[in-house]
């Protein structure tokens, strides 16, 4: 039974890193897509003549109502975030496709070198980029405002856990005893679905 649940649970890991290499990417276009909508809108009405001559007097507490983001530190960061973990979802990939897949020996020795080769090359720029979009994404949440919902926060909270988890990976600065737990909730195709569930979800929500 053991055996059956963990078999269980990999096949959904795969198919989670599956959906996540075919939302991540896209996520930075639809974050910009919803920023240009919210300007075009805005331009609109003024063209239209929509604004009245109360607009001016109510011009302040309207700026304070109004929830947005700004652009170009959330584009940053999240172009950043998707550079940085782009090695490690191709890696989970791999492995799911050379475990699950009916695949000759030789292709899944070609896909297990090239995994090295890739992981030999671009994860020197996981633990460099990573910090460097958490830095980004601390300053776009200071630029923006969401009064709508707390996944904004829930989202760098969740980012800073999943950073500071992996620098105490890399360093190996944890006790013995809770290396494997953290190594384990750093890398589980689980936790990084849900923390990018939650930024795309809050960012719609924004936009």
């Amino acid at each position: 039974m053991i055996w059956i649940a963990t078999r269980d649970y990999r096949r959904r890991s795969f198919v989670l890193v599956v959906l996540i290499l075919l939302v991540f990417p896209v996520w930075p276009k639809a974050m910009a897509g919803n920023d240009h909508k919210r300007s075009e809108s805005h331009l609109n009405r003024y063209e239209m003549g929509i604004e009245n001559h109360d607009y001016e007097d109510q011009k302040r507490p309207r700026l304070k109502r109004r929830d947005g983001g700004n652009e170009l530190t959330g584009q940053t960061a999240a172009w950043l975030l998707v550079a940085a973990n782009l090695t490690v979802a191709l890696s989970m990939l791999m492995k799911g496709a050379s475990r699950y897949l009916r695949l000759r020996p030789e292709t899944k020795d070609a896909i297990k070198r090239f995994n090295q080769f890739q992981k030999k090359h671009l994860m020197r720029f996981h633990y460099v980029l990573n910090p460097s979009a958490l830095g980004i994404a601390g300053l776009h949440f200071l630029l923006s405002s969401c009064r709508k919902s707390s996944l904004p926060e829930w989202g760098l909270l969740f980012v800073t856990m999943m950073v500071f988890l992996g620098l105490m990976v890399k360093f190996k600065v944890a006790p013995k005893w809770m290396g494997r737990f953290i190594y384990r909730l750093h890398t589980s195709p689980l936790v990084f679905a849900a923390l990018i569930l939650v930024l795309v979800v809050g960012h719609l929500i924004v936009g």
